[in-house]
């Protein structure tokens, strides 16, 4: 299964999305022609992201959609026409497998493993909306502590585009508690905030990236570390009645103007 959802009815009123949760390359295409160190790195999947993601599942009782396919094969957080989609090339590594495929083998993986996901966690959305509830929409991703040779500060970091309340409450309780975090930082939301825009933003639902260094979620004890912390800055979110209510923020530039339906 290319999609892996937990507390599909639980009662949490948060719904966690982990779009690059996994590694997994199915057999067939034959790791796309890397080595298997490859797959281990960045480039193939967020590290400790899904293990993060578990915990505050767990923790809140919530609903969380997991990718259980590497990004490589078919990046889920970008939008259909991105030259992104599938990449030939990530941080300096081609891509074997992804260099000249034809629109059948781009068709297949959009069939078989992007709408899968996507479709996964419309339900979600669909089925909280419907119990009356707002949700808290929160991408989980992990950032490299170095790219490009430059060292990344930040311990956290959030992205955001149209509609800063969760982004900002968030960043908020990390810097209340002396926490280093990046407003829209190491990326931009206005840049890469797909599956947030069409679950979250187009529903007028609070949403939010974030962003948690790699090598303080990467074993056991900075996963338990960090659930931690998520919990109780989580909690005191859930409580702010400016998060408890559907707001749509216009963008012009925006392209994405309705909910995902597939």
């Amino acid at each position: 299964m290319p999609v892996e959802v937990l507390n599909p009815r639980g009662k949490g009123r948060l719904l966690l999305v982990c779009d690059h949760a996994s590694n997994e390359i199915p057999a067939a295409y034959e790791n796309l022609g890397l080595d298997d160190k490859h797959l281990e790195r960045h480039i193939a999947w967020d590290i400790g992201a899904a293990d993060l993601t578990r915990a505050l599942s767990k923790a809140f009782d919530a609903p969380a959609v997991l990718a259980r396919f590497s990004r490589l094969l078919i990046d889920p957080n970008r939008a259909l026409d991105s030259e992104t989609l599938i990449p030939e090339q990530s941080d300096g590594v081609i891509i074997p497998g992804n260099r000249g495929i034809d629109a059948a083998e781009r068709d297949r993986r959009i069939a078989r493993f992007y709408r899968p996901f996507h479709d996964s966690v419309a339900r979600q959305v669909a089925t909280m909306k419907d119990r009356g509830e707002v949700p808290l929409v929160i991408a989980m991703h992990s950032f490299t502590p170095v790219m490009n040779g430059t060292p990344r500060p930040w311990q956290a970091g959030l992205l955001w585009d149209r509609d800063p309340r969760l982004a900002q409450a968030f960043l908020d309780a990390f810097r209340a508690r002396g926490i280093h975090v990046g407003d829209n930082e190491p990326y931009s939301g206005r840049e890469l905030f797909h599956t947030m825009t069409i679950h979250g933003a187009a529903h007028g639902l609070p949403q939010t990236t974030l962003e948690v260094r790699q090598d303080l979620i990467g074993n056991d004890e900075g996963v338990a570390e960090w659930a931690r912390l998520l919990t109780e800055i989580i909690s005191e979110l859930l409580a702010l009645p400016h998060l408890a209510s559907v707001r749509y923020y216009d963008n012009p530039d925006m392209e994405v103007k309705e909910p995902y339906n597939g």
